[in-house]
């Protein structure tokens, strides 16, 4: 879990979303019924936080559900969350609700047979609200937990102490951790490859592990560094260190949606 939002963190220096389009096979081993189980129906996947990409007319949240036949076979659907009041209002999934009336940014064939699955292959349908904000998917080695299954929590308690030396401030009623990331205090390596730091980006986690990413000036700066990185680096391994933290994780660019976010913003 820690490495999982440090290599959030990474991502916020880079991109603006991502989709999940790779992800374990679901079982369960409970009662009598142990093995691969089958979903019925779309599940939302618990991340290790929640992301929020501020703009000038609201804010998106890329979240992922998943549905899974008894063979194993998964297709993950990539939906958004869009606040127009740009207040970042998070899906609370407490009665989790796989009930989604938008249309899916992104969808991702999984089968159970890994011989002849692409791990960061999917359908593309830039028409639907949140397309903006993708610029990365992600291929996940074990299951995050998909909502209602209990046995992935985690004391987030304790993980938000590794940040207990940052100022905090206050987000909607509740604390956050003010997280500066400059070239001085973060370094990253993709494929080897060190990516330049302009200026200062401030990001906000919250102690439900929300993490809430304004889009900036600098940021857009590490876009357009980004779409010319894209252009002969299609998968890439990200090695992040933020002060001593350190975090690694592999992630495919999605140029389309980086050229987006630079065309239009």
């Amino acid at each position: 879990m820690r490495k999982l939002i440090y290599g959030v963190l990474a991502l916020a220096l880079v991109a603006t979303g991502c989709a999940i389009t790779d992800y374990p096979i679901i079982s369960d081993d409970r009662a009598d019924f142990s093995g691969t189980i089958r979903t019925g129906h779309k599940a939302y996947i618990i991340g290790s936080g929640q992301v929020g990409t501020l703009w000038d007319d609201g804010s998106d949240e890329l979240f992922t559900l998943v549905y899974q036949n008894a063979y194993g076979d998964q297709k993950l659907y990539t939906f958004n969350n869009f606040d127009p009041t740009a207040s970042v209002i998070f899906m609370d999934q407490t009665y989790c609700d796989w009930r989604y009336e938008g249309c899916e940014i992104t969808r991702a064939y999984n089968p159970h047979n890994a011989n002849i699955d692409d791990q960061f292959d999917y359908e593309l349908f830039p028409d639907c609200s949140g397309y903006r904000s993708l610029s990365v998917l992600v291929s996940y080695a074990s299951r995050l937990g998909e909502c209602g299954d209990k046995m992935f929590a985690a004391d987030k308690q304790d993980l938000m102490g590794e940040f207990a030396n940052l100022a905090t401030t206050t987000w909607r009623g509740g604390t956050a951790y003010v997280v500066p990331m400059t070239a001085e205090n973060t370094t990253i390596t993709m494929n080897n490859t060190n990516l330049p730091i302009y200026g200062q980006l401030t990001s906000f986690i919250t102690e439900k592990l929300q993490l809430v990413v304004p889009m900036t000036p600098n940021t857009r700066n590490e876009l357009t560094w980004l779409r010319a990185f894209s252009a002969e680096n299609k998968v890439v391994d990200v090695n992040f260190q933020y002060n001593s933290l350190e975090a690694s994780v592999r992630i495919a660019l999605v140029p389309a949606g980086i050229n987006y976010n630079l065309n239009r913003y």
